[in-house]
């Protein structure tokens, strides 16, 4: 009678992965599978007012499962003993021209057990309880079916700890993710949730059961250091950007963080390759909090380790509006600035960092504008960017024409810029217009020079 034995077990548990999408929503759904000896299943599901159906068929051997209410089985699994008032469960397989079935329905309170073989009702012991008990332990760790009752259970007898050894004895994903949800809905202690977080993050493979758990309880796990510390580090083992992203995005978002679970956060966030959805974290935390030299070092470091030159600039932006920035920060800060391709976004962020109007950001945007860029346009934009910000002292004047003069080209951009210059210029000394004629004789068109030198007095 060991029908479930001949029958390929990896298909009995991709049947019932529809069990448990099943169990959310009512559902219709069909597909095939080829095992790897070439034989083809036929799996159809099916979920309508309560009732779930399962079915399979692979030429001459058919499977299905009936079922509906809570059912409640027996301590060693291999019985049930209990179903909700109005439930029953039904279970044929039919091979070769043999048929076998199973029904246990409630009966006014009373479980009636059927077994049949054909057409036949034989008596449910020996033959019936035997073929139950070979098939239910198997179909119970690849289903959702009585998972309450069985978490309340090994719970009651074991606490957290038996639960999770009999999740650890499951091998789809989607079953230990709906057992450990409901081992949540108890009132563990901080030991027993850094154990589940951890086992979490361990046993279970699939990055959207890991991203689900960890999102659907963070108000528990995030309730104590040693707690958030653990789900910190379950998100480790999500390989998913997207996944991670959004379990990290919600730890973020609690205000409660340390800034050392922050430096965690930021380590962990090195794993996620994507430039979209780190510039996504950064942008969360730099709006969130304020940093301290060593998380924003961390921050900056990883906006390095970008690819994107418009992702890198979004995030610099922000952090170039953070006060107190270190030393190490700025130097860093510059570094990231040299490594950028494109002039468009080197302007980008010199003209961002010119709104601070401090001589330090001046001094700053110089240097940059020096040593990394190699346009006369955005050169040409930035030191025009400088005039209208700041009202220029005699010496930083002398220091703008003189690196205008140096760098720029383009007639026509070193005059439109010495042209720019020339209010502030005609209000200075007789050494600042110096300058700026030293520039203007460097403009090797005739129509350009002649622009400049109308524009002085």
């Amino acid at each position: 009678m060991k029908a479930i034995t001949h029958f390929n077990k990896s298909i009995l548990a991709t049947v019932f992965a529809f069990a448990f999408l099943l169990s959310v929503t009512p559902a219709i759904g069909q597909t095939s599978i080829t095992t790897s000896k070439g034989k083809t299943y036929h799996i159809s599901s099916t979920s309508k007012n309560g009732v779930r159906t399962y079915h399979i068929k692979d030429g001459q051997k058919d499977f299905r499962i009936e079922y509906e209410g809570d059912i409640t089985l027996s301590d060693d699994d291999k019985d049930i003993v209990a179903i909700s008032r109005g439930g029953f469960i039904e279970i044929k397989k039919s091979s070769f021209g043999t048929k076998r079935r199973i029904l246990i329905h409630n009966e006014n309170g009373t479980l009636v057990k059927k077994y049949f073989v054909g057409w036949s009702e034989k008596p449910y012991s020996p033959d019936g309880k035997k073929w139950l008990s070979e098939i239910l332990p198997e179909i119970l760790r690849t289903s959702t079916i009585a998972a309450n009752t069985r978490v309340n259970r090994f719970y009651n007898k074991g606490g957290a700890k038996a639960v999770l050894k009999e999740v650890s004895s499951m091998n789809k994903d989607y079953v230990k993710s709906a057992y450990i949800k409901l081992l949540l809905e108890k009132n563990l202690n901080t030991s027993d949730l850094v154990k589940t977080i951890e086992f979490t993050g361990e046993y279970i493979k699939s990055d959207h059961y890991v991203s689900q758990i960890l999102k659907s309880n963070q108000k528990a796990f995030l309730k104590s250091e040693r707690t958030t510390t653990a789900y910190i580090n379950a998100t480790k083992n999500i390989g998913s950007d997207h996944y991670a992203t959004s379990v990290l995005k919600k730890v973020i978002e609690d205000k409660e963080i340390t800034d050392s679970q922050l430096a965690t956060l930021l380590e962990i966030t090195k794993g996620i390759k994507s430039d979209h959805y780190i510039s996504q974290l950064l942008k969360n935390i730099i709006d969130s909090r304020k940093l301290n030299a060593r998380n924003m070092s961390k921050a900056l470091d990883l906006i390095k380790r970008m690819k994107s030159d418009h992702y890198k600039v979004s995030i610099l932006k922000k952090a170039m509006n953070t006060k107190g920035l270190s030393k190490n920060n700025y130097n860093q800060f510059l570094n990231i600035v040299h490594d950028l391709k494109s002039d468009h976004y080197k302007a980008t962020v010199v003209k961002v960092l010119l709104e601070n109007k401090s001589a330090n950001s001046l001094n700053t945007a110089l240097s940059i504008i020096n040593n990394n860029i190699r346009s006369s346009h955005y050169m040409a934009s930035m030191y025009k960017k400088m005039v209208e910000t700041y009202n220029l002292s005699e010496s930083q004047l002398i220091d703008v024409i003189n690196s205008a003069e140096k760098n720029i080209r383009s007639s026509h951009n070193l005059s439109s810029v010495l042209v720019a210059l020339s209010k502030q210029v005609n209000r200075s000394s007789e050494k600042v217009k110096d300058a700026y004629k030293k520039a203007a004789k460097t403009i090797k068109s005739d129509t350009y020079y002649g622009r400049a030198m109308k524009a002085i007095n």
